[in-house]
């Protein structure tokens, strides 16, 4: 009956935008191997009268050796209807975290973006700042990250952009297992520009994640996201909800 569903799940339409929330592809599981990863993804196939494929892949990879963690994650979200698109998003992500202190400790990332129908060809961002645990327990985890972060745009337009942006964000995490296979997270993320605090991002997530099949490390996430953008390019809204199901494998 599980393989079953998890078939059902993998053919549901799922909605995606481009969103940077990293703190649900972290792991704060320390494994005994320094190598894993996770592959997660959704399918939505229609034939008749409307033809619609669209897909979201997202893969993750960690290294993980003592106080410092790298990951590295590759996200791209494709949808046509009769040939013509109506996604075409992706987006790369590597940060290293270094936690020398346990409760606090320095990470830098580097980000690359872009989104057609938000009008970005290009986002790029790089940035350095400082994460703490200040509460870490086996089932419960609260984070809390600030720093800053250069921010390159490219619109379709041909218009360019250069700016510094405030990077801050509060994770909390409750799971339900030692493995943390089960789990809820939910995380808030806030970046105004230094030189105009009138300019700034919000993204608010909320992520469940529920074993299905364990034997095969195959697991649901489901995740509502909200963002906002006060300064958006025209004819781009200033906010976007969404809600998706996808199954992760991990390994």
């Amino acid at each position: 009956m599980k393989k079953i569903f998890l078939i059902l799940m993998l053919l549901l339409p799922s909605v995606c935008y481009s969103q940077v929330n990293i703190e649900s592809v972290r792991d704060s599981v320390k494994k005994e191997k320094p190598f894993w990863g996770e592959v997660k993804g959704g399918l939505e196939l229609q034939k008749g009268n409307v033809n619609v494929l669209a897909y979201d892949l997202d893969v993750l990879t960690h290294f993980q050796k003592k106080s410092h963690h790298i990951f590295l994650q590759g996200k791209t979200s494709q949808g046509k209807q009769e040939d013509k698109k109506f996604k075409n998003a992706s987006f790369a992500h590597l940060r290293w975290t270094w936690m020398p202190w346990k409760l606090i400790g320095p990470e830098v990332f580097t980000q690359i973006q872009h989104d057609q129908f938000k009008s970005l060809k290009m986002r790029q961002l790089n940035g350095i700042g400082l994460r703490s645990e200040f509460f870490h327990f086996d089932t419960f985890v609260m984070s809390l990250g600030t720093g800053a972060m250069t921010d390159f745009e490219r619109l379709t337009s041909g218009e360019e952009s250069t700016d510094i942006r405030s990077t801050s964000y509060l994770s909390l995490t409750k799971s339900f297992d030692k493995k943390k296979k089960n789990l809820i997270l939910l995380t808030v993320y806030y970046q105004p520009l230094f030189n105009n605090p009138e300019d700034y991002r919000i993204n608010l997530e909320a992520n469940a994640r529920t074993v299905l099949i364990s034997s095969w490390n195959i697991s649901i996430d489901n995740s509502i996201n909200y963002m906002y953008d006060t300064n958006p390019p025209d004819q781009v809204q200033t906010n976007d909800l969404v809600i998706k199901a996808n199954i992760v494998y991990e390994w």
